[in-house]
């Protein structure tokens, strides 16, 4: 079969191919998952007492727009990062750790105030803090990298560093919602520090992730 006639015999097998929903419409599929996770969170864990006063207090709401903001930006950069000529400036990619080390300072600020004024109180070990985020966190974390490789990502770290991240966000915002305790040495190290315990895992998958695709390349050009 001569090579006209090859790419015509392809050409009238192939069908239609489907295309990507693009990444804010992807961001948005996303966000439905994860709102979803974090409801069945709370649903499950209960919502703290003092849930209606909480949200007449400048740290906690300040909190929760840091984390929602965080999760955005990370998700929608991921989703840009797996499709191949989108256009994502360098610094772009950094907002949401950017958004991150925002809500690291401000809960940092908020414990120095109270150990000035003697009332740090103890840090109290509250893995169950780390259960909730890790209960509510990781189905939205394995739909993020699931999509990120299903499209093939450029950038398979930034992008799986993001999508960890912004799962790591989304249960943070249920262990807000959810923990009683409203001490900011708990908030800093149980509630914000996890989740940038995510993003190091995210960097570790993300690593993962790039050398099993060189390997692959690698193992395709000598089987050529």
């Amino acid at each position: 079969m001569r090579t006209e006639e090859l790419i015509s015999s392809l050409a009238a097998e192939a069908g239609p191919a489907t295309p990507f929903l693009s990444p804010v419409r992807r961001a948005l599929l996303w966000s439905v998952v994860a709102a979803v996770c974090v409801g069945l969170g709370v649903l499950h864990f209960g919502v703290r007492g003092d849930e209606m006063s909480s949200w007449y207090r400048l740290g906690f709401t300040l909190r929760l727009i840091l984390l929602v903001s965080t999760m955005w930006l990370a998700v929608v950069a991921a989703f840009r990062l797996s499709v191949p000529g989108e256009d994502l400036r360098a610094w772009a990619r950094w907002w949401p750790l950017v958004t991150l080390a925002v809500l690291v300072l401000l809960v940092t600020a908020d414990v120095a105030i109270e150990a000035a004024a003697g009332e740090l109180g103890s840090p109290m070990r509250a893995w169950r803090c780390v259960r909730k985020m890790s209960f509510v966190g990781a189905f939205p974390a394995v739909v993020a990298i699931f999509l990120i490789q299903r499209a093939q990502a450029m950038e398979p770290k930034w992008a799986v560093l993001l999508g960890v991240l912004a799962a790591g966000a989304a249960g943070a915002i249920t262990s807000e919602i959810a923990c009683p305790i409203h001490a900011p040495i708990h908030v800093l190290l149980w509630h914000v520090m996890p989740v940038a315990l995510s993003a190091v895992l995210g960097v570790t998958l993300g690593m993962l992730f790039s050398t099993r695709r060189v390997s692959r390349r690698g193992l395709a050009r000598r089987a050529r």
